[in-house]
């Protein structure tokens, strides 16, 4: 794909996202995800058990993560649920939340104007508006296949990520095309320390939502897909068929 298409692209792309975001701004939502449901623990106060799932991949996708006193980038931090959840939890000096949508941006830095810890700023993915070796630890959840170059995403992760410092990844993809993305990352300099299915879990959270709405046990108006379980079904099904999901851990040799 040469750039002019790539750019084209990327600005479709932008206004059907902004304009799906406007659509949000007097909802509840706050993840467009489909979460992950495994064994582990997932603090969450009681006004978040609802969203538990969700809050989960988050959770899973950074195991391991120190972010005590580092700074952090969120690359396409969407409606900033999981950010707001990461900048409590887990104690950051600083996290920078990054997305192609100003709405999205404008949405989360009045909804969470209270966490000192916690800034939303905008950009692209592929071309990222801060500094060379700026951060201790980047993350990025369900969200890369949206972009129209996977590598170019990872030279800026790189670029922007400091000596020593680790990435953290998940999205889900076809199955034929892992090999490609985990030499993706090797060529982009990183050293992969863990590279993960959780599939399993992530067809455990699409079925605990299409369960829920099903029986009116979860509230159809606090999730993206409302009352459309059939939908849900047909994700669950691609997983079951040419889908899997995994969370990879790389770090850069300082």
């Amino acid at each position: 794909m040469n750039q002019a298409s790539a750019d084209n692209r990327n600005l479709v792309w932008k206004k059907w996202y902004d304009s799906l975001i406007s659509q949000l701004a007097t909802s509840e939502y706050r993840f467009i995800i489909y979460g992950y449901l495994g064994s582990e623990d997932v603090s969450v106060d009681p006004a978040e058990e609802y969203v538990r799932n969700f809050i989960g991949l988050y959770q899973r996708t950074l195991r391991g993560a120190d972010l005590a006193g580092k700074d952090v980038l969120d690359v396409s931090s969407g409606l900033g649920g999981g950010a707001l959840w990461i900048s409590r939890n887990y104690n950051p000096a600083s996290l920078i939340a990054i997305d192609l949508s100003t709405e999205a941006v404008d949405l989360c830095n009045r909804w969470y104007s209270n966490q000192s810890n916690l800034k939303f700023i905008a950009g692209d993915a592929e071309s990222l508006p801060v500094s060379d070796d700026s951060f201790d630890v980047i993350y990025n959840v369900e969200s890369s296949h949206c972009y129209t170059n996977f590598d170019a995403f990872l030279r800026e992760v790189r670029r922007v990520l400091k000596p020593g410092g680790c990435f953290f990844w998940s999205d889900f993809q076809s199955r034929d095309s892992l090999e490609e993305i985990q030499a993706s990352f090797v060529s982009a300099g990183f050293t992969t320390m863990e590279f993960e299915d959780i599939t399993d879990g992530v067809i455990r959270s699409l079925e605990y939502v299409r369960g829920g709405i099903s029986d009116g046990s979860l509230d159809s108006n606090l999730f993206i897909w409302g009352g459309d379980t059939d939908s849900i079904q047909e994700v669950i099904d691609e997983f079951s068929d040419w889908r899997s999901y995994h969370r990879c851990r790389v770090s850069l040799d300082g």
